[in-house]
């Protein structure tokens, strides 16, 4: 049984109900509970978002069907985790994060450098600010860039999302290709 078989036997809904709520066809829904089709990009982020699931379970690629929020603790704990281990090579982000080894260095080498801090030092040199605003501060973007961003790019498959345009480019890459292909090959 797929992944997205499953959700629509426990939402104990019809296809139906679940194509009047989604706005996707009812045979659309068909050929996926029936295994002949998978989602496209745009009817996975629909689907996730109604299911509450990640698009990698939904696609049947991960057996994790919880949403990698940055708000949960066990995520910003296994990021942190992340950036402070070895190479990136061995570094887990989550498999449809865009570009993810790219995302992975550029979060180390900021992490990991004090470029940021500097930046920030070099920019508001003479203005005066309270040291520990500027500590704050320093603190909030680190971790904001170390947990919200993945996930910002992890939900940039929905149009509505401003950083749409990075899936976009996700899709025409061959990482992305090869991320589809895995997802069909599980099935």
């Amino acid at each position: 049984m797929t992944n997205f078989q499953l959700l629509v036997k426990d939402s104990k809904l019809s296809l139906k109900e679940i194509s009047e709520a989604t706005g996707i066809g009812y045979s659309t829904l068909g050929n996926y509970n029936q295994g002949t089709r998978i989602p496209n990009a745009k009817n996975a982020q629909i689907l996730s978002d109604y299911f509450g699931v990640s698009i990698p379970y939904l696609l049947g690629i991960d057996d994790n069907p919880v949403l990698r929020n940055p708000s949960e603790d066990s995520f910003v704990k296994s990021f942190v985790k992340f950036l402070k281990d070895g190479s990136v090579a061995s570094k887990k982000i989550d498999d449809w994060t865009p570009f993810k080894d790219d995302v992975a260095s550029l979060l180390a080498d900021i992490s990991g450098t004090g470029i940021l801090e500097s930046h920030i030092d070099f920019l508001i040199k003479e203005k005066g600010y309270h040291p520990i605003i500027v500590k704050a501060y320093k603190q909030f973007l680190k971790e904001q860039s170390e947990t919200i961003f993945p996930y910002l790019l992890n939900k940039s498959g929905d149009k509505n999302s401003p950083y749409h345009y990075v899936w976009e480019e996700w899709e025409k890459s061959e990482e992305y290709k090869e991320m589809q292909k895995a997802g069909q090959k599980k099935d």
